[in-house]
């Protein structure tokens, strides 16, 4: 999310017009656009997982709009990211703080899942990560629009970027990643798309 990241808008331009934004300088109308998506989009006791890079400001910056994207009862959770020096040590205001997290979504709590979806979230992408050989997706962020093209490989992971077009400046819902991981698979069963899609040839050390 980078708010309060003051050169943001001339590592990510793309963001000016995307948020309706006067120029790079305005850091102000960049912050008040996530927070303003992210009342509206969440509600009371929703999960939220952000994924690194969250808000580079000074303590008191970070308390207040952590303040403020709490007020409506949401839960955070945080992964921590190479940004999150100053926010990292506020552990009361989270839920959660890792560096790398798995977390498995039971069918019987969503509709829309057809089987235990497992995720792991980290900020960085992954070659590999905790049971991606049993259909595990991994969930990254870090490199904002600039690697695009991992996701178009076979591996089940996906960028969550807020700069990934298919976020489109929002966030990413349940809903939306298990969408995109089931189109991933084709059809293939989770717990044989590792044999499938990957080279099968193995490695023997004696």
């Amino acid at each position: 999310l980078h708010l309060g990241h003051k050169n943001i808008l001339k590592h990510q331009i793309e963001r000016i017009e995307k948020m309706g934004l006067v120029d790079s300088d305005d850091i102000i109308g960049h912050d008040n656009y996530i927070i303003n998506m992210w009342k509206n989009i969440t509600k009371r006791n929703d999960h939220i997982y952000v994924l690194g890079d969250f808000i580079m400001l000074n303590q008191q910056g970070c308390i207040r709009i952590l303040n403020e994207l709490k007020s409506n009862g949401c839960i955070i959770h945080l992964i921590v990211g190479n940004h999150d020096k100053s926010i990292k040590k506020m552990f009361n205001m989270f839920e959660s703080i890792d560096e790398i997290k798995s977390v498995t979504f039971k069918k019987d709590n969503f509709d829309f899942i057809e089987q235990d979806f497992n995720v792991v979230l980290s900020h960085y992408p992954m070659k590999s990560w905790p049971n991606k050989c049993r259909g595990s997706m991994q969930l990254y962020g870090h490199v904002h629009a600039n690697a695009l093209w991992i996701d178009d490989t076979d591996d089940l992971c996906l960028n969550v970027g807020l700069d990934n077009p298919l976020c489109n400046y929002t966030l990413f819902s349940l809903k939306q990643v298990y969408e995109i991981y089931l189109k991933k698979l084709n059809g293939e069963n989770p717990l044989r798309y590792s044999d499938v899609k990957t080279n099968t040839n193995k490695l023997y050390i004696r």
